[in-house]
């Protein structure tokens, strides 16, 4: 069964997270170690601000993948984004100017303001639910508006988005129990490390049963749905 971390920067020289193949080798090996079998290299997509190339994204990946194996690491590696909404986000996706997880046509990983709700936000998640896509929304445990109203993610979960926390925030020594708090809820779907590098975000292992391992291994799509559906 494929333990997939949906959510890791690790592509090297795409943006703020690894800033060459020499540390995305490393945090693969990390990766590995931790149990993890398919990494989904998310760079950042921002609007008029960084705007990744899908060509380039998906080339990455594939020079990547080529380094592990070249190494014998036992990592497979797939291209994504984290897309930051905007309120053309569905249309730009429609245009193939976003990619979605594992480039699989169903799943995006969705990033929203820390702090400041959007008015369009809804109306986002709506748009992309008419185009057969599910909003995974990353790491939820940080938005100041969830934090203080779980209610407001409940709401999204409701609607049929699903929510990843990051590994990192579920541990205890953070003095953090958010993660944890929607967690026990059953609003969270998946964990995910978010890694940036090798050495301070780096890969970890997941909390077992939370990653959406179908989206690489369809015959785990039941399970997970399953698991999905007993958590809510």
């Amino acid at each position: 069964m494929s333990v997939v971390d949906i959510h890791c920067h690790i592509l090297p020289g795409l943006d703020d997270g690894s800033p060459d193949m020499a540390t995305s080798i490393a945090m693969a090996r990390l990766a590995a170690a931790a149990g993890i079998s398919t990494v989904i290299g998310t760079p950042h997509w921002i609007e008029d601000e960084h705007e990744t190339d899908p060509t380039v994204v998906r080339q990455t990946a594939k020079d990547l993948q080529a380094e592990l194996n070249s190494r014998a690491i036992p990592l497979s590696v797939l291209p994504g984004n984290e897309a930051f909404i905007c309120p053309d986000l569905p249309d730009r996706l429609k245009k193939g100017d976003i990619l979605t997880l594992a480039d699989r046509g169903t799943h995006l990983l969705l990033e929203l303001p820390y702090e400041d709700l959007p008015t369009y936000v809804d109306d986002v998640i709506f748009r992309l639910q008419l185009m057969s896509i599910t909003p995974v929304l990353a790491h939820v445990e940080r938005y100041a508006y969830v934090r203080s109203d779980w209610h407001v993610l409940d709401r999204w979960v409701q609607r049929g988005c699903l929510a990843q926390v990051n590994a990192s925030s579920l541990d205890r020594a953070q003095g953090d129990d958010v993660a944890q708090d929607l967690m026990d809820r059953g609003l969270i779907v998946c964990t995910a490390s978010d890694a940036h590098d090798a050495k301070i975000r780096r890969p970890r292992s997941l909390k077992d049963g939370y990653d959406l391992g179908h989206l690489v291994d369809d015959s785990h799509c039941a399970n997970q749905l399953q698991h999905a559906e007993e958590e809510e």
